[in-house]
């Protein structure tokens, strides 16, 4: 077996999911033991089956015994790089992923969604934003194992993004035509799980550079988006703005033919 940082990964041929069980599973890679034991009994007394690792070696055993719903990773980790764990989460497991960090840069950002995190913290956060940030992971996973396809999505009342007909189309079946744009623009917020996504961060993944201007013309093409849905279904954009965090799609959603787009 190959290892990341020294540590030897895991076979996972003998695995338990945690999504067997009717209490969904999150793993806490945290190094700092106070922190740790937090978040542990936070979210333990949330309803979530909890396993605490307090190092990379620790959490590469855990994952023999048990295969977790979501994952909240520490980057900077005595024996490992929190990077490194994410990208070798997503590639072998079907779980969300967040990174929750004392590392509140630009680059730290960027360098986690690329790695793989869902989601982005900073230690700073409040434990009930942290759990309300679970959320959407937890509903993604549990829609992953449940799914039919994208039929069965739109059955449960979710919007669906349509890559091939360059379409919207809400929970009750109403549908509007979007620019390339306006359908880049969505497909990164949809796959962002509820996550927000600040706006160089959008700016970048349209292949433009991060400058004010370019982040102007951004809110710009968001905001005629939103017109345009109000006026062609007749329903919001289930499209939140913060000030200094960017923007999050809130509701339900998936995104067909992505793979056959163009």
């Amino acid at each position: 077996m190959n290892g990341i940082g020294g540590l030897t990964q895991p076979d996972f041929s003998s695995v338990t999911s945690g999504r067997d069980a009717m209490t969904q599973c999150v793993f806490v890679v945290e190094d700092n033991t106070d922190l740790n034991k937090d978040l542990c009994e936070y979210l333990e007394m949330c309803g979530f089956d909890v396993v605490g690792c307090e190092t990379g070696a620790a959490f590469y055993r855990a994952l023999e015994t048990k295969q977790p719903d979501a994952v909240i990773l520490d980057i900077m980790l005595p024996d490992a790089d929190g990077y490194e764990l994410a990208k070798h989460v997503r590639k072998t497991i079907d779980c969300g992923i967040m990174m929750l960090t004392s590392l509140s840069g630009m680059d730290n950002h960027l360098t986690g969604y690329k790695s793989g995190a869902d989601v982005y913290l900073t230690k700073d956060s409040p434990l009930s934003v942290i759990e309300a940030a679970l959320k959407p992971l937890m509903r993604r996973t549990t829609r992953s194992d449940v799914d039919s396809g994208p039929e069965q999505a739109g059955l449960e009342g979710g919007w669906v993004l349509d890559m091939l007909n360059w379409t919207l189309r809400n929970p009750n079946g109403d549908e509007a035509t979007l620019t390339a744009t306006e359908r880049t623009i969505i497909k990164l917020l949809i796959e962002a799980n509820g996550a927000w996504l600040t706006r160089p961060e959008i700016v970048i993944e349209l292949g433009k550079a991060d400058t004010a201007e370019n982040c102007r013309n951004l809110d710009t093409a968001i905001r005629r988006v939103r017109q345009k849905i109000l006026k062609e279904i007749g329903e919001e954009l289930p499209v939140r703005t913060a000030y200094g965090r960017g923007y999050a799609f809130t509701s339900t959603a998936i995104v067909q033919g992505a793979a056959d787009a163009s």
